[in-house]
């Protein structure tokens, strides 16, 4: 089989091209021996401006009555996003070339493009040794490569804003820039096993199985990087450093050291490799069908571990009763139509990749020269810890399985628990051993849910039928040990022992106080207030107030048809976690600060980005209009504005200003209902296929993301903040069969 796809994307000047191609081969020589042979190869294009922006969140925020371009056609500068500091009075954007930024411009001068091959190649073999006793193996190799050519027109913002070193703010050199990468990726796998066949009698029946498995991959990446770049010739004329003096003295032997340094570091290469091997074994036992046992057990290493803890030995085991099986059932058979009752135990484990028991030295990408060699450099950048090991999982689970009515409904009850301990945590040890931190495996969580799947056809008749299934899945987890680098746990930091992970800790709003235009915050009830310090102190209003993680989770679909007709429908929902929706733009009053040397003695403190006179200049939402003055003193729309270069107004002296507690006004519940597609078939009828000739056809018409129900105010509550809109497509086909 072959395929080609092509797609323009949603930006200008995308485009992602994909050619595959599939061969697959199966040989059975005789009773015993099977062989099969599968080949893919594929091969990517893609294109994209090398923008250095979120297109998106900029759109997002410029003013909508900027212009693109001059009356004589050129660029025009943008006079907002990228100039606040200017018209402020805090000095010149770094990142604004001297003729100005302008979107356009970026995505016309940047450009971006990665061709991508791989290939990969399976075997695997099949043979029966003897009647009860089969050995199967599997082997595969797989490869990919990526080029990639990142290039900067010398005109653009991305170019600027990447000079190099000795081109600070104060010079207007502009100039292009290529940044070329080759990657390279292998990968092979071979298992085998030998698998045992039943060898019992009447009502007994027993299968084992036991193999090895290694696996390795091995990954090596080069980079170079070239400044002022010709896009005509294909060549590059380096910038050199302006003499110090800016007369056309000589330059520094030092500074040219550090010239060449910084060519060092335009290039360079990484390498990687990991390997693994497994070793497993696994046994099931039945009897009358009506009872089964299942036991495994596995051993897995890595090299990420050199030491004794390099294997982590696990094993699982399981019980089914299969009810319907029993005398009894007969006497319900009416309703149930099969009925299983399963549970079932056992360990996983998980390497944390971020960490190492070995002492590991990192190599720098510069050198350290002298006038007649240089010398390599490195670093060791974490403490090694002998004692770690494996991330270890232990599961309970125990479902019922039925079906109704001759299985008219089917469904799938099961609870389940998870404690993972011995979660690699970051701890504080003493400076004289060189770190401040070391790597232990020392957290603990526990995750216990609920799931239910239920599907069924509710209508069954010759000519029509309806089908509905539905899933659902309620999880709720607790951090149940957790260790800090400092020894404490921060009142307002996100893991706390006994509560969810991602749990969201801040303040609990009032409303708007109509007096002063700011929030107001309640306060905890176990809060000592002796003087105005304790009214500013941000531990005395922390409450927990939900979770990022959707507690509830689960989709949908349903199905009709009537005679050559079909429509079907599905979609999902996510139901009660909650998110502190703060999407600003980059500058704030905070971008001020640094240029405006009118600075001086106390300011006010701004409570939030809601707060902010300087924010409030770009591109906001029609509501924020809505907002508390003096005048208008309203306490349903936005807080106060607030100008931190203006006088005090005082109100830090005796509420909290510490953004964990303020965001709480940002709090948003994102639980939403997606009706997520749609789709519509028509079958020709026989009568009329056999008039043309035809073995089949039809059409059909598919349309997704159809429309969501939710409160969230944003784009989009399954992906919140300034992101490009979830987007609508409709497809139409014609299938036509010979």
């Amino acid at each position: 089989s072959t395929g080609y796809g092509t797609n323009n994307g949603l930006v200008k000047k995308t485009s992602h091209d994909r050619y595959n191609l599939s061969a697959k081969i199966d040989i059975t020589p005789n009773d015993r021996l099977s062989i099969g042979l599968n080949t893919d190869l594929a091969a990517q294009t893609s294109k994209e401006p090398s923008v250095g922006e979120d297109l998106f969140k900029y759109a997002y925020f410029a003013n909508p009555y900027e212009r693109p371009y001059n009356s004589d056609g050129s660029y025009r500068g943008d006079r907002t996003f990228y100039s606040l500091k200017e018209h402020n009075g805090g000095g010149y954007d770094r990142n604004t070339p001297p003729n100005g930024y302008n979107i356009l411009r970026e995505i016309d001068e940047t450009y971006s493009k990665t061709d991508n091959y791989s290939g990969s190649i399976t075997a695997n073999v099949g043979y029966k040794i003897i009647d009860l006793l089969r050995f199967s193996g599997i082997a595969s190799y797989s490869y990919t490569n990526n080029q990639s050519d990142n290039i900067n027109g010398p005109y653009s913002a991305k170019a600027f804003n990447d000079r190099l070193y000795f081109d600070n703010h104060t010079s207007k050199r502009q100039y292009g820039s290529i940044t070329q990468t080759s990657s390279s990726n292998s990968s092979y796998m071979l298992r085998g096993q030998f698998e045992i066949g039943n060898f019992l009698k009447g009502k007994h029946y027993i299968s084992a199985l036991a193999g090895s498995e290694i696996r390795s991959q091995k990954g090596k990446s080069i980079f170079a990087k070239r400044y002022g770049y010709d896009e005509v010739t294909g060549n590059s004329a380096i910038p050199v450093p302006f003499p110090p003096a800016g007369d056309g003295s000589k330059i520094d032997y030092n500074d040219l050291i550090s010239y060449a340094a910084m060519v060092d570091g335009l290039s360079g290469q990484t390498r990687v490799e990991d390997a693994f091997a497994s070793f497993y074994a696994s046994a099931d036992y039945s009897y009358d069908r009506k009872y089964t046992l299942s036991l495994t057990g596995r051993t897995d290493g890595s090299n990420n571990f050199g030491s004794n803890q390099q294997f982590n030995p696990t094993w699982s085991a399981g019980v089914a009763w299969n009810i319907d099986q029993e005398d009894f059932f007969e006497s319900i058979s009416s309703v149930f139509s099969r009925l299983s009752l399963k549970a079932a135990t056992g360990y996983t484990g998980n390497i944390n990749r971020t960490v190492y028991p070995q002492l590991i030295m990192d190599y720098l990408t510069t050198f350290r020269k002298s006038e007649n060699d240089y010398y390599r450099m490195g670093r060791i950048a974490n403490a090694p810890n002998r004692n770690l090991r494996w991330e270890k999982t232990q599961d309970y689970k125990i479902a019922l399985d039925f079906g109704l009515f001759k299985n008219r409904i089917t469904g799938l009850v099961e609870y389940y628990q998870r404690n993972s301990r011995d979660l690699v945590t970051n701890l504080r040890v003493t400076s004289s051993t060189g770190f401040n931190s070391q790597k232990f495996n020392t957290s603990s969580v526990e995750n216990s849910g609920l799931e239910l799947t239920l599907g069924g056809t509710i209508i069954k008749k010759q000519d029509f039928s309806w089908s509905l299934s539905t899933n659902m899945a309620y999880n709720q987890n607790k951090l149940t040990k957790y260790n800090t680098s400092s020894g404490t746990i921060s009142p307002t930091s996100n893991e706390q022992i006994g509560y969810p992970l991602n749990s969201i800790f801040t303040g609990k709003t009032l409303g708007i106080d109509p007096g002063t235009g700011i929030y107001r915050y309640a306060l905890r009830p176990d809060a000592t207030i002796e003087s105005f310090a304790d009214l500013r102190d941000a531990n005395n209003y922390v409450f927990y107030l939900g979770t990022n993680t959707a507690p509830v989770t689960g989709g949908f679909s349903t199905s009709v048809q009537y005679k050559e007709w079909s429509i079907g429908l599905g979609g999902n929902f996510s139901l009660g976690n909650k998110i502190l929706d703060e999407v600003n733009p980059p500058l704030s009053y905070n971008s001020l600060i640094e240029g405006k040397s009118s600075v001086t003695g106390t300011r006010e403190s701004i409570p939030t980005s809601q707060n902010d006179l300087y924010i409030n200049q770009f591109n906001i939402t029609r509501d924020r209009a809505n907002v508390w003055t003096e005048d208008t003193p309203i306490i349903n729309g936005y807080p106060r504005l607030i100008d931190y270069f203006a006088t005090p107004l005082g109100f830090d002296q005796t509420n909290p200003t510490a953004s964990s507690i303020t965001r709480a006004s940002m709090l948003k519940n994102v639980s939403y209902l997606r009706f997520g597609s749609i789709h519509i078939g028509y079958n020709f009828k026989d009568s009329l296929l056999k008039k043309v000739r035809l073995s089949s056809a039809g059409l059909n018409f598919s349309a997704t993301n159809l429309f969501t129900i939710t409160n969230y105010d944003g784009i989009d509550p399954e992906t919140p903040g300034a992101v490009y809109p979830l987007t609508r497509s409709f497809s139409f086909g014609l299938n036509i069969g010979f």
